[in-house]
C-alpha cells in the first residue's frame, strides 16, 4: 500500500508549468522543454535557476542570456522547437563537479520504488533517495526520474535521467533503449545520438568524464552462453 502512495504522488501532468518541481530545475531539463517546443517551461526552469543560485555563480551570465532568449521567443508565439543554447550540454556536462559539495548527513536507506504499470506520455515518476524500478514499458513522452539507479524492464522510449541530484555513479539498464533522452546527472544523450549498435538493444548507461556512455547489458557471446532457467 505504502509503495502505491509513493507512485501515485509521484505521477503528474506536464502542464503545471509555472511552478516545476525542484527536481526538474536544471539546465539540462530547461533545454530539453525548449528543444520540444515547451518554450513556457524552459522559461519557468531557467528563471528558477536564476533565483536560487548564488550571485557569484559563473552560469548565472549564461542562464540570464538564455532566458531573454526563450522569452523573446515566447513573446514573437514562435511554436517551434528553440535550438539549443550554444555549448548548454557540454557546459552543463563541464560544471557537473563544481555542483559538488560537502555531503550531509547520510540519509536513510529507502526501497526501490516499483512501478508496474505502462508508463504512458505525459507522466512523470520519480524515486527520491532511491532506484526506480519499471516492470512495464515507459511510452513517448513519459519522464522517469530517480535519485539512484534506474532499471526498465521493458523497452524505454520515453526520458530517463537517474542521479538527478548529483549522484554520478548512477546508472540507467533497460531491455530495449530507444529513449527519447537518457543521462546521469547533468550529462545525457538525445534519440539521435545514441549508438547504433546499441540501439533496440539491452543496455546500460552510465557517467564517465562528464560524458554518458552506453554498453550492453551482455555480450553476444554470454548471451549464447545462457541456459535456459
Amino acid at each position: 500500500m505504502s509503495e502505491n502512495r509513493r507512485s501515485s504522488s509521484n505521477v503528474s501532468s506536464p502542464s503545471a508549468v509555472a511552478a516545476p518541481p525542484d527536481v526538474f530545475v536544471t539546465e539540462t531539463m530547461a533545454e530539453l522543454s525548449a528543444r520540444q517546443g515547451r518554450t513556457a517551461e524552459a522559461v519557468a526552469i531557467y528563471r528558477r535557476l536564476i533565483e536560487r543560485a548564488p550571485a557569484q555563480d559563473e552560469r548565472r551570465p549564461r542562464w540570464a542570456d538564455r532566458l531573454a532568449t526563450l522569452e523573446r521567443a515566447a513573446a514573437a508565439g514562435e511554436g517551434a522547437a528553440t535550438p539549443p543554447a550554444p555549448g548548454a550540454a557540454a557546459s552543463a556536462r563541464a560544471a557537473a563537479p563544481a555542483r559538488v559539495t560537502a555531503p550531509a548527513a547520510e540519509p536513510a536507506l529507502r526501497p526501490p520504488l516499483v512501478v508496474q504499470q505502462q508508463v504512458r506520455s505525459g507522466q512523470v515518476v520519480y524515486a527520491e533517495r532511491g532506484d526506480l524500478i519499471v516492470l512495464a514499458p515507459v511510452n513517448p513522452g513519459a519522464q522517469l526520474m530517480a535519485d539512484g539507479n534506474i532499471h526498465v524492464y521493458g523497452p524505454l522510449r520515453g526520458r530517463a535521467v537517474a542521479g538527478v541530484r548529483g549522484c554520478a555513479t548512477a546508472q540507467v539498464f533497460c531491455l530495449r533503449l530507444e529513449a527519447e533522452l537518457v543521462g546521469v546527472d547533468a550529462a545525457y544523450l538525445t534519440y539521435d545520438q545514441l549508438p547504433p549498435p546499441h540501439f533496440g538493444g539491452a543496455a546500460r548507461v552510465w557517467l564517465e568524464d562528464g560524458s554518458c556512455r552506453v554498453a550492453a547489458l551482455w555480450s553476444a557471446e554470454a548471451a549464447a552462453g545462457r541456459r535456459p532457467l
